[in-house]
């Protein structure tokens, strides 16, 4: 399954752990943490991952042409809310890849545009740790391509 998603996502994980670990919620983590005692979820991956994405739109806009920080920002801001961001996360069918814990699951945690977003943005952080800046910026850079003209026009 891990393997469509990376299809989908246009990146190839090397190190396949990171990729886990940013569809592992915290409340799958937790379930799973009481049977091995250690378990690391998406969070820290997601801390990065927003950074790493707030850099990567930063530099696409100002090459799109934005040259002042209040353009940047009023962009920017459009394009990484979360509602935006959970768009992108459905489009690549991303609700139901994400491990949720089992009561999670029943009340549907995963289909949340929160909880996708969130998603969205560990795996960005967890594509900057397996491969980097530029490899990373490739694979949004994609994503954000069919909103170019919208990027364009301002």
């Amino acid at each position: 399954m891990e393997a469509d998603l990376e299809e989908r996502i246009n990146y190839s994980f090397k190190q396949k752990d990171l990729l886990h670990r940013a569809l592992l919620h915290r409340s799958r983590a937790n379930e799973e943490r009481q049977k091995q005692k250690v378990c690391t979820d998406q969070d820290a991956l997601r801390t990065l991952g927003d950074a790493v994405l707030k850099t990567i739109l930063c530099d696409l806009l100002m090459r799109s042409g934005y040259e002042t920080k209040g353009e940047i920002t009023i962009m920017k801001s459009a394009i990484e809310n979360r509602p935006f961001l959970a768009e992108l996360g459905r489009g690549f069918d991303l609700q139901n890849e994400i491990l949720v814990g089992k009561g999670a699951g029943m009340q549907k945690h995963n289909e949340e545009p929160n909880v996708i977003a969130e998603t969205l943005e560990a795996i960005i952080g967890a594509m900057y740790l397996d491969g980097g800046y530029e490899p990373a910026k490739m694979a949004v850079s994609g994503w954000y391509e069919p909103y170019r003209e919208e990027m364009l026009k301002g």
